[in-house]
């Protein structure tokens, strides 16, 4: 609440900051605000990462709305509640406030709004290990982007569509969708989207056991990550294909790929990356014959895993 009114101060012109002689300069008090000033401030916390005070806002926010029986307000604030919960891995709490906010959002006439709630609840509820659930959610999601002509909101829907199928057995429709998706996002020239999608599909590949299409796909997205100059997306190839198991000729390369997403994950500060690239390493140097390498990637793991779920949590 501090760094926001210092912020606020800091962007005021010195005029406005003069406050003439006998006269007192009042803040107003989280009370005196509306629903959507408190989810403004919210969600400025949000984007920082900042989640115990990014839910305090939003919890202020939604007792606004619920006062002021604001329905959209209270859905919108229950999906903004949600994918924190999902970001810190509260999986129920994150289920629980979808299920609200889609209800509310299927007596309104926000078609966009009740498409981004249905999808969410659709990678919750996967998560979750609630299939069911999450394809009928997906399904509806994918209908209502269509209709409403989300082109963005379909591909995204797709994509988790397409990997839910394939965890689910259905392999061909499962490809079939993911297929589509990258296809649809090249034509349209979202090279975020193309690359997640390629990266799923190549996903896909894997978990069917089919490893030479998945190693072709993967490839595919490192030249598309490449091209783009695009190093995130370059470091999660890197340890994509460093999992690749091609027998003992591959290690050597699979060592190297893996030291290579480090460098990236360092580069851009990308702590989750650098400790899951980290924990392999510690595999692939065990694999070679290299104890003392292992044992020590795996401290550097674990003491990024520690630092990470510490910050996630909010504990800074």
């Amino acid at each position: 609440m501090i760094g926001f009114w210092f912020l606020l101060l800091w962007c005021l012109p010195a005029q406005a900051l003069a406050v003439p002689q006998g006269e007192v300069t009042t803040i107003a008090s989280p009370n005196q605000l509306s629903g959507h000033e408190l989810l403004r401030i919210g969600e400025v916390h949000d984007q920082q990462e900042h989640w115990p005070e990014t839910l305090t806002y939003y919890q202020l926010a939604l007792s606004k709305f619920r006062e002021k029986k604001q329905y959209q307000g209270i859905a919108t604030t229950l999906v903004k509640i949600a994918r924190v919960h999902e970001r810190q891995g509260k999986l129920q709490e994150a289920h629980a406030s979808l299920q609200e906010a889609e209800q509310l959002f299927a007596k309104a006439s926000d078609r966009s709004a009740h498409a981004e709630a249905l999808l969410a609840m659709g990678r919750v509820a996967a998560q979750l290990g609630q299939r069911e659930e999450s394809r009928d959610a997906l399904t509806r999601a994918a209908a209502l982007f269509t209709r409403v002509r989300n082109a963005r909101g379909w591909n995204e829907t797709m994509v988790q569509l397409g990997l839910l199928q394939v965890v689910e057995g259905s392999a061909d429709a499962g490809l079939s969708s993911l297929q589509q998706a990258a296809e649809e996002a090249r034509n349209r020239r979202h090279v975020d989207q193309q690359f997640t999608a390629t990266v799923a599909l190549g996903d896909a590949h894997w978990l069917l056991g089919h490893l030479e299409e998945a190693r072709a796909t993967y490839l595919d997205a490192l030249a598309l990550a490449q091209a783009e100059h695009h190093l995130p997306f370059e470091g999660m190839l890197h340890l994509r294909l460093a999992r690749i198991d091609q027998g003992k000729g591959s290690l050597n390369d699979r060592v190297a790929l893996g030291k290579r997403a480090i460098q990236i994950a360092q580069a851009i500060h990308d702590t989750a990356g650098e400790a899951e690239a980290w924990s392999l390493l510690a595999d692939l140097y065990r694999q070679v014959g290299e104890q003392q390498e292992a044992e020590a990637a795996e401290t550097r793991a674990l003491a990024l895993y520690r630092s990470r779920e510490l910050f996630v949590h909010g504990v800074r």
